[in-house]
């Protein structure tokens, strides 16, 4: 007698360290496992009750094709005579369901599996290029039936929608990347691949910043403590004094990232590890804040300890902080229309016109740097050589230094 059983694969995890979830199939002591598209971390899935945690709805989703499996498991049974192998039933039970599930039944759930993780940006860029793609192309259809011309049909449409290229190639690279889960998973067969002989057309756009001469005019704005722009204002100048750091990442520090006198944490988005000193200058603004939950104030206790509805207050707050900016960048003249990336790419800028080498640079930014002899030197040294250099940076924005800039 054949079973079918929901199981999280614990055999190999997958580069975020989740695990598939799959529906095993068991006869004679011998199993093979039919994807579900969904891939959990170990605490998100309960073992014994074959449930995914906290989700009923994608519970009732699992269930009902578990249900079906079964359903036509028995009846074929019923109805087969002699041994049959288990890679007949597989077939059995995948063959009507992958061609009734559609890419965008299959994109959905993709979103639905990085919501369960947390990730909360990826998800959303795969929502806003499934609803920007949608437009041009039916997606309520099998994968098999995409083809390659439907992608160039596609890029032709999204160009005279008027999207940039950089807008067209996240479009595709999410249209990709589901393609390829898709034959990951088994859904559909790895010569089928669509974007096999496509390229994706990317241009390079040069980064926005500001000089330091207007870099010291923001710095030095006459902003009121009643103004709306205030803690605005100040988040601009705390990017840059924390050598560009995400805002997102400056939103959710709280206490027990200041370490003595360092800003300790975690980039949201890498998991790298940054250490900051906390100078004088940043103290000052980071004291103009009421912190509750976080230093800065911005989430209720509710709000950051639920994850889905902090990704939507922060949503809100960076376009709030963005039209903030934009408004004080008027009030400098800057030809640049302000944004918090403005901070971090002009914070670079700087540093590169004190002189400071290229691998320093991505050092403090927190990106790879290429020069395997100045990685190691800095491996050793970094802290010290990083910390001299931000308060370096600052004082020449502050006009606390006599620099000659290059």
């Amino acid at each position: 007698m054949a079973t079918i059983n929901l199981v999280l694969d614990l055999r190999r995890a997958r580069k975020d360290l989740t695990y598939n979830l799959v529906f095993r199939i068991t006869k004679d002591s011998k199993y093979l496992d039919v994807g579900t598209g969904i891939a959990l971390y170990k605490h998100q899935f309960n073992q014994s009750k074959q449930l995914v945690v906290s989700d009923r709805e994608l519970n009732d989703h699992l269930q009902n094709i578990k249900e079906e499996y079964q359903k036509r498991l028995r009846t074929y049974l019923l109805h087969s005579s002699g041994d049959v192998e288990l890679r007949t039933l597989k077939e059995l039970l995948t063959s009507k369901p992958k061609e009734r599930l559609t890419v965008e039944d299959f994109w959905l759930r993709h979103i639905d599996g990085l919501k369960l993780k947390g990730s909360y940006g990826s998800a959303n860029v795969y929502s806003m290029s499934l609803k920007g793609i949608s437009k041009e192309l039916d997606l309520q259809r099998s994968f098999n039936s995409i083809r390659y011309v439907d992608v160039v049909e596609l890029e032709t449409a999204l160009y005279k929608r008027g999207m940039t290229a950089n807008g067209v190639s996240v479009y595709l690279r999410s249209f990709r990347a589901i393609c390829n889960k898709a034959i990951e998973l088994e859904l559909v067969s790895s010569d089928w691949y669509p974007f096999r002989k496509f390229k994706i057309k990317r241009s390079r756009t040069l980064p926005k910043v500001l000089s330091i001469e207007k870099l010291r005019e923001y710095f030095n704005l006459n902003i009121s403590k009643g103004s709306t722009y205030y803690q605005s204002w100040l988040i601009g100048k705390l990017i840059f004094m924390l050598r560009g750091i995400n805002l997102k990442d400056l939103l959710l520090l709280t206490e027990r990232n200041v370490k003595s006198d360092r800003i300790i944490y975690k980039r949201s988005k890498t998991n790298k590890l940054y250490s900051v000193k906390l100078s004088k200058e940043m103290q000052e603004v980071f004291n103009e804040f009421v912190s509750n939950s976080t230093l800065l104030g911005v989430f209720t206790n509710l709000q950051f300890s639920d994850k889905s509805i902090m990704n939507d207050v922060y949503i809100q707050k960076r376009k709030l902080i963005n039209t903030h900016l934009k408004k004080l960048g008027r009030l400098i003249e800057s030809e640049e229309s302000l944004t918090t990336y403005v901070f971090r790419y002009s914070y670079a800028n700087v540093s590169k016109r004190l002189g400071y080498s290229k691998d320093m640079i991505a050092e403090a930014l927190g990106h790879e740097y290429g020069n395997t002899v100045t990685g190691i030197y800095l491996e050793q040294f970094d802290l010290k050589l990083i910390d001299e250099m931000n308060q370096e940076v600052i004082n020449a924005v502050l006009c606390k230094s006599k620099i000659n800039f290059l």
